[in-house]
């Protein structure tokens, strides 16, 4: 149902109050009556609205009041009352449309535009009546035949009147069915609304359990989240701590392993310098002995040359040249093999440096490689938490915005609600104005 729909019937309810309250308290030709009926029934459907039996009672009083107190100020009855004497509501000495205290001018202009429309309709009524008259003076001197047809067209008026009296009771018989399904459509409204009111409580209500459950879920896996960091900071640690362990225990064994390698490196030495010494000394006594031999041969050859008896072969005798030629040969060839051991032994020992470096470095290179993933590690899990954090952080945030824009919703609503109910006054501006407006209406009104 749209906004037109809601005034029309508005409109169709303050003009059924107006005709009941009128005929319940003012008589025919009872102005005042019917002026104090009229701002009572539009102040009321202004402010409430209520069709309720309580506040049409409420409503009745007020005007009964209303009518007792203007009549006992102007001293006299101002035509016939049907004040039910069982109301005994207390007479208000403040105008309907003063609820707090402020004085509705606009209403007062409003009452003398109604007022100076009636007034006006009743001078037109007026001059209307007596042209009528005085064609009914013109139309008697007519013929009687004039006068015959003025008394069947008569007739069919009357015919005609009832006609459309029995079409006017029926249209109000049809007018009031329909205020009647209206209010009752306005009374569903009215129910739907308050079911819907429930319903936006509960489903409110609803949302707030929802809400506490997952903050407390929330909390709950935040306090995990916690205990996990706290586990895996310590495992984190025990492994740091382990891995230092074996860092230096590796470092202590590769230490141990270079002292041995010094060591078995000096031992080597020492070795080689003792096999050195000793085939040094081996060739020497070979070179002696060879040396000896060879003069002992002389020596024998010298003594039998001279010895004719003997054969040639053995007088024969090596001159001192051929004997430093060949020893000269003989110490090459032992230099010779001596450099070659010597070549051998500084090759094995530059290949067994060589292998244990390569061991070292890819030692080291694996422990740098678990020290950068273990640092990885640490801060992916870093970036988690923080994540988690800001997370939770923007979470909270939004959750407290929603609820500080719901409020403020709320109390828009709220106060636009009680904006609605209020009465204001005019402006200074306003009044300025109406100010000529507002002296007729109060003059008249002090005439009155």
């Amino acid at each position: 149902m749209d906004t037109a729909d809601l005034e029309s019937m508005k409109e169709a309810l303050t003009e059924t109050l107006v005709r009941k309250m009128r005929a319940a308290f003012a008589g025919d030709g009872d102005a005042l009556a019917e002026d104090i009926v009229g701002e009572e029934v539009v102040a009321f459907m202004t402010h409430n609205g209520s069709t309720r039996a309580s506040e049409i009672e409420a409503l009745e009083a007020r005007i009964a009041a209303r009518l007792e107190a203007e009549r006992g100020a102007n001293g006299a009855e101002s035509g016939p009352s049907r004040v039910d004497p069982r109301r005994d509501a207390p007479p208000k000495t403040s105008r309907r449309f003063d609820p707090n205290g402020v004085r509705d001018e606009w209403a007062e202009i409003s009452k003398w535009h109604s007022r100076e429309g009636e007034r006006l309709e009743a001078e037109a009524l007026a001059k209307k009546r007596a042209g009528q008259k005085a064609m009914a003076a013109a139309l008697a001197a007519q013929t009687r035949v004039k006068e015959d047809a003025k008394a069947a067209e008569l007739e069919a008026k009357r015919r005609y009147k009832k006609e459309e009296e029995r079409l006017v009771e029926a249209w109000k018989a049809e007018e009031l069915a329909k205020l009647e399904r209206r209010a009752a459509a306005t009374e569903k409204l009215k129910e739907e609304r308050r079911a819907q009111m429930r319903d936006k409580t509960s489903r409110l209500e609803a949302q707030i359990e929802a809400k506490k459950a997952e903050d407390a879920a929330l909390r709950r896996a935040l306090a995990a989240q916690y205990r996990a960091k706290l586990v895996a900071d310590a495992e984190t640690r025990a492994r740091v701590a382990e891995d230092t362990a074996r860092l230096k225990a590796s470092n202590a064994e590769t230490l141990r392993i270079r002292e041995e390698q010094a060591r078995k490196e000096a031992e080597d030495d020492l070795m080689y310098q003792a096999l050195y010494a000793e085939k040094l000394a081996k060739q020497e006594a070979e070179s002696l002995a060879n040396i000896q031999a060879v003069k002992d041969k002389q020596n024998a050859l010298s003594a039998n040359v001279g010895d004719l008896s003997k054969p040639l072969g053995a007088r024969r005798y090596y001159a001192e040249e051929t004997i430093a030629r060949n020893a000269a040969i003989a110490d090459a060839r032992a230099a010779a093999r001596e450099e070659a051991d010597s070549s051998r032994a500084r090759a094995l020992a530059r290949s067994t440096k060589l292998e244990l470096a390569e061991q070292i470095r890819a030692k080291q290179e694996r422990l740098d490689r678990e020290r950068a993933e273990a640092a990885r590690r640490h801060d992916r899990f870093a970036r988690v938490v923080d994540h988690l954090e800001r997370a939770e952080k923007s979470s909270a945030a939004d959750a407290r915005a929603g609820r500080v824009a719901h409020l403020a919703e709320l109390e828009a609503q709220m106060r636009d609600n009680q904006t609605r109910k209020a009465v204001f006054p005019m402006t200074e501006t306003e009044r300025a104005l109406n100010s000529g407006l507002l002296s007729r209406v109060r003059g008249e009104a002090g005439a009155m």
